[in-house]
């Protein structure tokens, strides 16, 4: 995402860098060769000591944290460096799905940063208000700004493509206990005999799942076939997707999901539901409710429904319309006193 938005950032005519704590060969791969990016260093102390450095020589007019380590990081080098710079900060996740020490710093003290920040940009409603009515952020510095999702190389099906397909049914995500994808597997008993359920990603709950899957007499009919650089064709092999998530700040994969055409069964886990408008275009079910969340995928197998307005809503979160709302909030705080 950071290499993302710093590269619409200097395609729309700013001057941009783009720092990090670490050397990732993904940040190289994905940024516009114009951004230089800057590596802070994998301390915390290292990385708040070289980026203090940075707003001290660099006097930035704007200063984009993103994520909960990086708000703090953020908010303690501009306490020492002083200068003029603006800094925003974003946050990504709800602070009871887990985190770093210094991620749950940032909602400890987020009074304290919040008032500091010129703004706060939070990826959903959700978060925002769980923001402000939780740990009493200030209402009048918090924005929302949706993550930016590239789908531009998105296969959209069409209705008669998805009845063509065979009944597989998708997630994505990390394999962790807060994506649930264990109720994901307790649905399938619930299902058509020929459908399979495929989770592509990595993560602790592997073994969980396929133990799980063994017990309830469907590993057979669950693939497990790891993590995907390229999520496109993933998407283009499934007649359903699902997210199973206690929580979901946002969802990127929701939105791939609905560019790809697919019909979406989510649990109300906060971003997906505003995704989703409700509703109005996939299937929200209650967490934890696995005869809902079958019916809800037995429904979307038989009827896929029109994937146009499902494709439609995708383009609504196009990486171009958050990085015209950042650049706008960044024109904002500059004209302020």
């Amino acid at each position: 995402m950071a290499a993302l938005l710093a590269s619409g950032f200097f395609k729309a005519g700013w001057r941009t860098t783009l720092l990090v704590d670490f050397e990732a060969s993904e940040n190289r791969a994905l940024i516009d060769p114009g951004v230089p990016i800057s590596i802070l260093g994998d301390s915390h102390a290292g990385s708040v000591v070289a980026l203090t450095g940075f707003l001290r020589s660099q006097k930035p007019d704007v200063v984009l944290a993103i994520g909960g380590a990086a708000n703090v990081k953020l908010s303690v080098a501009r306490l020492l460096a002083g200068g003029q710079s603006r800094i925003v900060l974003s946050y990504h996740g709800r602070s009871d799905v887990g985190r770093g020490r210094l991620g749950h710093l940032s909602y400890s003290f987020a009074p304290w940063l919040a008032r500091r920040a010129n703004a706060v940009v939070c990826v959903s409603d959700g978060l925002l208000e769980h923001l402000r009515d939780d740990w009493k952020a200030p209402p009048n510095k918090l924005t929302r700004i949706y993550n930016p999702v590239s789908v531009e190389h998105a296969i959209p099906a069409s209705r008669s493509d998805l009845l063509q397909r065979p009944p597989v049914i998708l997630g994505v995500g990390r394999l962790n206990p807060e994506k649930s994808f264990a109720a994901l597997v307790q649905a399938i008993p619930h299902l058509p005999p020929d459908a399979r359920v495929v989770i592509f990603g990595e993560g602790p709950e592997r073994d969980n799942l396929l133990v799980l899957a063994k017990q309830l007499g469907v590993v057979d009919r669950l693939e497990l076939p790891g993590y995907r650089d390229d999520p496109w064709p993933c998407y283009a092999q499934a007649r359903c997707f699902a997210l199973t998530s206690r929580r979901e700040a946002f969802g990127n994969v929701v939105v791939e999901a609905l560019a790809s055409g697919l019909p979406v069964v989510s649990t109300r886990s906060g971003g997906p539901d505003e995704i989703l408008e409700h509703g109005r275009v996939g299937s929200l079910v209650d967490d934890g409710d696995i005869d809902a969340l079958a019916r809800a995928i037995n429904q979307a197998l038989a009827n896929p429904g029109d994937p146009a307005p499902r494709i439609a809503r995708a383009r609504s979160f196009d990486a171009q319309a958050a990085i015209s709302s950042y650049l706008g909030l960044f024109n904002t705080i500059l004209t302020r006193q």
